[in-house]
């Protein structure tokens, strides 16, 4: 199973942001978990054509961001709440959470 895994994670280091910057060089060089998570969502976001404003975060995308345990992942889901303004988190009961970009509909502006 170890094997299959490595192989899932050798064929992800390859993909890329834009450019020649591959997910894998994110894992190796930005320290922040969550910085991670958003740029290799925001890679996910402009994959598809046209651009959409949310992902759903599957374990591909957890995988790719090198965030493996649970804790971790709430932690980072957190971080993201508080500290990154422009994204929100809509956790699902049961189901995966999804990270959007922009503005939170259920938030209150003055």
């Amino acid at each position: 199973m170890s094997r299959i895994r490595a192989a899932q994670r050798a064929k992800r280091d390859a993909l890329f942001l834009q450019g020649p910057v591959k997910f894998g060089w994110i894992r190796q060089n930005i320290p922040d978990p969550a910085s991670r998570l958003i740029l290799v969502a925001r890679a996910f976001m402009r994959m598809p054509t046209p651009e959409v404003s949310e992902v759903t975060l599957t374990a591909k995308v957890w995988d790719c961001a090198g965030i493996e345990s649970p804790d971790q992942r709430s932690r980072v889901l957190k971080k993201i709440d508080q500290h990154c303004p422009g994204y929100w988190v809509e956790r699902r009961e049961g189901r995966t959470a999804v990270l959007h970009l922009g503005k939170d509909p259920n938030e209150n502006t003055p």
